[in-house]
């Protein structure tokens, strides 16, 4: 074995028990999810909704977010959906992100169709389906053309929460009360 041969092997070890090293010492991506409380504000046709993606990791980049859809069981109602992401970066590890989606948290949405005729005076049931990502960065370390790569690590999760709203009637002032004041 010549000299130069013997160098890239050591080089290859080297780098190779490195790579081992920083990734047995780091740990994987993380992510929490929190929801917000889901109702119906008053008796209109908007709801409080949304969710916070917390994010962690030991590299130096992370991507978060979520996506959310509230649908409504009645076919005059259209879903709301919406979805928000963001990035962190940084010279060096560990970072840690907190996004609320939507953006503004918790927000207010209108549910479109909810004032539509025909489901006046309805109890009608409604789902928050959410979801929530972490991504961080890939390294990939080697020489003498053998490659170790750390990182790259990705977690998602997802769930739904139950939500009702009431449709007020547009019946009679007396609530079919047969006493004229």
């Amino acid at each position: 074995m010549n000299k130069h041969t013997s160098i890239r092997v050591f080089a290859a070890g080297l780098a190779l028990g490195i790579a081992v090293l920083m990734s047995s010492n780091a740990g994987a991506v993380t992510l929490r999810t929190q929801l917000a409380t889901i109702y119906q504000i008053g008796t209109g046709a908007q709801i409080q909704l949304g969710h916070t993606a917390a994010a962690s990791t030991d590299y130096n980049r992370l991507l978060a977010g979520g996506t959310y859809t509230a649908t409504c069981a009645a076919t005059e109602m259209l879903p709301t959906t919406g979805q928000r992401f963001l990035t962190a970066a940084g010279l060096r590890g560990p970072l840690q992100l907190y996004v609320t989606i939507p953006a503004n948290h918790p927000a207010r949405v209108n549910m479109p169709g909810f004032n539509a005729a025909a489901m006046r005076g309805m109890h009608i049931d409604c789902t928050y389906n959410w979801t929530s990502r972490a991504v961080e960065s890939q390294y990939t370390i080697g020489a003498g053309g053998i490659g170790y790569t750390i990182g790259g690590g990705e977690i998602s999760e997802g769930g739904t929460q139950l939500f009702s709203m009431n449709v007020p009637s547009l019946g009679d002032v007396n609530d079919g009360s047969t006493c004229i004041p």
